[in-house]
């Protein structure tokens, strides 16, 4: 992180760094974070068998089960909180406008890779505005300069539609966006199981025929004729 503090010259350029700044320390301590909750995950789990194998009885190994899931909530949390510290807003002109925000599903997690569109009331997308592609944090971003955000007029109603392959949605939640220079509109969109499998975001796993051989795991060595 750089700082040159030339006064108001260099204020805005400075503020940006250290906001920078701020979100890189945050992604990293993170990072350390959920490594330690994974580790200590692999602990209970090892003193669980432990226990198992001198006595399966023992009534210590369903509470370490009960904190063992209460840490993989916590490593889900920390994934979705990963994701978020991972987003970086694009900055935006006084004459200039942004719509932007995160497609996520039921747990806010990123939903899975499409496209945003950014379209007109009778549906066509707007000249100009090309399609987004929505990044791994599930966020999407669409920056409209002077020229375009005059173009659409005060009042001009939007909507943000979602493309995956030959499916689309439109979410009710990013419907009636209206803008105007200096504009920023942040949409959220959260996915229903429905919606995911309607865009084809998620393949179902397909299921294993039993009588089709199972590969051998790594490492194993195929036993002589």
């Amino acid at each position: 992180m750089k700082l040159i503090n030339h006064g108001i010259t260099s204020a805005k350029h400075d503020l940006q760094e250290l906001i920078e700044g701020a979100q890189a320390e945050r992604s990293v301590n993170l990072d350390h974070l959920r490594s330690l909750q994974l580790a200590s995950q692999l602990l209970v789990q090892r003193e669980a068998q432990r226990l198992a194998r001198r006595n399966t009885g023992d009534v210590r190994i369903a509470r370490l089960g009960e904190i063992e899931r209460k840490l993989r909530e916590r490593v889900g949390v920390l994934d979705t909180e990963r994701e978020v510290a991972a987003i970086r807003v694009p900055p935006v002109t006084k004459t200039g406008a942004l719509i932007h925000g995160r497609v996520t599903d039921s747990t806010q997690r990123a939903a899975g890779p499409m496209n945003a569109v950014l379209v007109k009331a009778d549906g066509k997308p707007v000249e100009g505005v090309p399609s987004v592609k929505i990044d791994e944090s599930g966020y999407y971003a669409f920056v409209l300069d002077e020229k375009q955000t005059a173009a659409l007029g005060d009042g001009a109603k939007l909507q943000v539609v979602l493309q995956s392959a030959d499916a689309k949605i439109a979410p009710a939640s990013t419907a009636d966006i209206t803008l105007k220079a200096g504009t920023v509109v942040a949409k959220d969109v959260v996915l229903s199981t429905r919606d995911i499998d309607e865009l084809k975001l998620r393949p179902h796993a397909k299921a294993e025929d039993p009588g089709s051989p199972k590969p051998a795991p790594r490492g194993a060595t195929k036993p002589r004729k």
